[in-house]
């Protein structure tokens, strides 16, 4: 029988779909009970911990249920004319003929007006305004980017109301919208517009994801911004071990593996539960079981797996090195001894070690373990800086 790929069963880089993830229904359904009902939801965390698949299999199960939805990567999207054209794109594409049009005017480029169904293209306009003809023809919105770019934010709102249906907009990646380099404009002028809009889009809820969690709180939480009270937090529940044993044990089995006693234990137990790394150490294992041409999966393969999960982490893990040091002149003594379980301010000047700390946690790297505990998110880059070197 031929073998199953491996990254097909254990996805770990990207987004999982729906009907792949693991100990996530409750998640899914929570998110998607508070947008059904109009409310609108900001989910923060480190990267890699399922954020956006866990958003996507909500916008999936809203829309079986008749929602509109509309989802856009900010990560994706360099500027405003691109935030525009791609926003009235996917809005508009809730309508079945519209979709179709949409593509055929996407593959044509700017000449889409040759190709594109016009008596269509002409009723979309007088029912929706001149402005959607920027999701026919690449770069017009930079012609004016702000004018085409509060419209697009309007615009699910408008068809969400004529259509007589509920539509759900979800910004993945929200805190681009506060990067330095400024892609939308001013930080405080675009998201003043935003909430402007989106407190009047009685037919809308807003679903927003960001991996830099202290950015996007920034965002949402202080009385001073734009979004302050305009969304609720929502914070992902552990996977069980059970869930993990149950879902993973089913991949194996699609691939007519048999699994040996303590090998599912032993993968969660490596990947400490990390949505990534657990994944990641799985796939791995699966790997080499085709690379040896068995499927019997023990304890001797998962470790196998675990190495090769680490081995090809490793130019990653480097990089992440890198930016520790440059991070605070002790970040990286305070990483190393957060990954070994060791005190992190032990010996240290107590306001420099608490500084380093919190660029790490802002970073990303580190996150709360309990009252004064701390743990490296990503358990791969934890072993990684306890081999570094010794600790001084």
């Amino acid at each position: 029988m031929e073998r199953q790929r491996s990254a097909d069963l254990f996805p770990s880089d990207r987004p999982v779909p729906a009907s792949q993830l693991i100990g996530r229904d409750v998640d899914v359904a929570n998110v998607a009970a508070a947008l059904a009902a109009g409310t609108s939801l900001v989910v923060a965390g480190a990267r890699r911990t399922g954020k956006t698949s866990v958003c996507e299999a909500a916008l999936v199960h809203l829309e079986r249920d008749g929602l509109y939805t509309i989802g856009v990567d900010l990560f994706r999207i360099p500027t405003a004319a691109q935030l525009a054209e791609t926003l009235v794109a996917k809005t508009i594409a809730n309508r079945p003929a519209l979709k179709r049009l949409v593509h055929a005017a996407r593959r044509a480029g700017r000449r889409a007006g040759e190709v594109a169904e016009r008596s269509l293209r002409i009723a979309v306009q007088t029912e929706f305004g001149e402005e959607v003809e920027i999701a026919f023809r690449p770069g017009l919105a930079e012609r004016d980017p702000a004018r085409y770019l509060e419209y697009a934010l309007e615009l699910p709102n408008r068809i969400a109301r004529a259509d007589g249906r509920h539509a759900v907009v979800f910004f993945d990646e929200f805190q681009e919208v506060a990067n330095p380099r400024r892609p939308y404009g001013h930080p405080d002028e675009i998201t003043k517009k935003m909430r402007a809009i989106f407190q009047r889009s009685d037919e809308c809820s807003f679903l927003f994801a960001g991996s830099v969690e202290h950015l996007l709180r920034d965002l949402f939480a202080p009385s001073q911004r734009a979004f302050s009270q305009f969304g609720s937090f929502y914070e992902l529940h552990p996977i069980a071990v059970d869930d993990w044993l149950e879902g993973l044990g089913s991949r194996f089995a699609a691939d007519g593996c048999t699994v040996r006693a303590g090998a599912l234990e032993r993968i969660v137990e490596l990947g400490e539960g990390h949505p990534r790394a657990t994944m990641l150490v799985a796939q791995q294992t699966h790997l080499t079981s085709v690379m040896l041409g068995t499927r019997e999966i023990d304890l001797t393969l998962v470790q196998q797996g675990y190495d090769a999960a680490l081995e090809g982490d490793r130019p990653v893990n480097e990089q992440s090195v890198e930016h520790i040091r440059q991070l605070h002149r002790l970040a990286l003594v305070v990483a190393r001894r957060i990954a070994a379980g060791d005190p992190p301010h032990a010996g240290l000047n107590a306001s420099e070690s608490y500084r380093a700390v919190k660029t790490l946690h802002d970073a990303g790297f580190v996150d709360h373990a309990g009252q004064r505990r701390w743990k490296v998110v990503n358990p791969l880059l934890a072993r990684f800086l306890r081999e570094l070197e010794p600790l001084g």
